[in-house]
């Protein structure tokens, strides 16, 4: 099961690369500092090589210089996610969602992480804040291993119909 977890998430994090620098315009924050833009950057690139502990440096560096920055929260959850971290992904995906609470990919790794953990309550409400955000949530819902423990909840049958 906590390969399959990991999968999932090393497959959200090839997908949040590098590719820009997304910075939350709904969130009123300013954009990063050069400086956190480069630790993030940084941080990113050695989770893509698979350097995991210099990727979880780099991170929390770019949230030490940007600590309003939702991004770097979601990317140190992955990272965490992917070495099987629960524990500690979850509280970076939950700051993620507090500074930027239309970030639905935090929301839905959320629930992910929540139903792993057996925290059904919490992983339906995290899945439906994603589906609201993104009706795209609710596909990938239906697909994905780590809602095992939550599908039989007459509140996910509800929420994937």
């Amino acid at each position: 099961m906590k390969g399959i977890i990991v999968l999932s998430l090393l497959l959200c994090l090839a997908a949040c690369g590098p590719k820009s620098i997304p910075y939350s315009d709904s969130t009123g924050a300013p954009e990063p500092s050069d400086v956190a833009k480069s630790h993030y950057n940084w941080g990113m690139e050695a989770a893509q090589n698979g350097d995991l502990a210099q990727a979880i440096i780099e991170l929390k560096l770019a949230i030490q210089n940007e600590p309003r920055w939702a991004m770097p929260y979601f990317s140190l959850g992955v990272v965490y996610g992917n070495q099987g971290e629960l524990d500690r992904a979850i509280p970076a995906w939950e700051r993620a969602t507090q500074l930027d609470t239309d970030f639905a990919k935090a929301h839905y790794n959320l629930a992910v992480a929540y139903s792993v953990k057996k925290q059904k309550t919490l992983s339906v409400a995290s899945l439906r804040e994603a589906a609201r955000l993104d009706k795209a949530a609710l596909s990938a819902a239906k697909a994905e291993p780590g809602f095992d423990n939550i599908r039989d909840m007459p509140e996910y049958q509800e929420l994937v119909q």
